[in-house]
């Protein structure tokens, strides 16, 4: 007689991290709680929020501990979609991508892609000086924000002014901007000095996607 596996298993239902109010975003099945650990889960940060306008970024939860059939996560990173992305391109202007690690008040080291688009073709060295803003206003808000609030920035969801618009802000002195982003971010380092995944048991890190 084939044993049914699926009858061992429990379904464990998955909390998003403090910053989103530890709200319901998920389920995993297992036979036992620590293969629940390490599992990272990808959802959509208007499912998060339940704001039909953030279906376009993708967030990603790793399961670090679990207490009964509750599963608690952890921010690994975010990244826009494709099409999304493909959508803010025009043809005669310039889009200025720009990749930095920086650490945060607490010490989490985030790798950060800042994403700008101007409203014309802007010339070589004004995109560098705009790049070089951008990384600046990242640089500043991470020395001067814990992960939580820093990462509210970046998704544009914090009561304070998003680092996205900061950028904008910023890179209109310089040339003028249509629109700009942050476009992934990757949390490469916790306060520990580990990365994310060996602080839950050596698991391996899947890749979030290239910069």
């Amino acid at each position: 007689m084939v044993r049914d596996k699926w009858k061992d298993k429990v379904w464990y239902t998955i909390l998003a991290p403090d910053m989103f109010d530890n709200v319901e975003v998920g389920e995993t099945p297992a036979d036992d709680p620590e293969k629940v650990i390490g599992r990272v889960l990808e959802t959509t940060l208007g499912d998060v929020l339940d704001d039909i306008t953030k279906h376009h970024i993708k967030v990603f939860f790793r399961i670090y501990d679990v207490e009964g059939t509750t599963a608690y996560s952890k921010f690994e990173g975010h990244r826009l979609m494709r099409d999304y992305v493909r959508s803010l391109v025009r043809r005669g202007t310039s889009r200025i991508d720009g990749v930095i690690d920086v650490v945060t008040k607490d010490g989490y080291k985030v790798r950060v892609a800042g994403l700008a688009f101007t409203t014309r073709r802007a010339k070589t060295s004004q995109q560098r000086a705009i790049r070089k803003e951008m990384f600046k206003v990242i640089e500043e808000n991470a020395k001067e924000c814990d992960f939580d609030e820093f990462i509210r920035r970046c998704l544009s969801i914090s009561e304070e002014e998003s680092i996205p618009e900061q950028i904008k802000e910023v890179g209109r002195k310089i040339y003028p901007i249509r629109q700009a982003e942050i476009r992934k971010t990757e949390v490469l380092e916790e306060p520990n000095g580990l990365p994310p995944y060996e602080a839950v048991g050596d698991r391996a890190t899947p890749e979030l996607a290239s910069y």
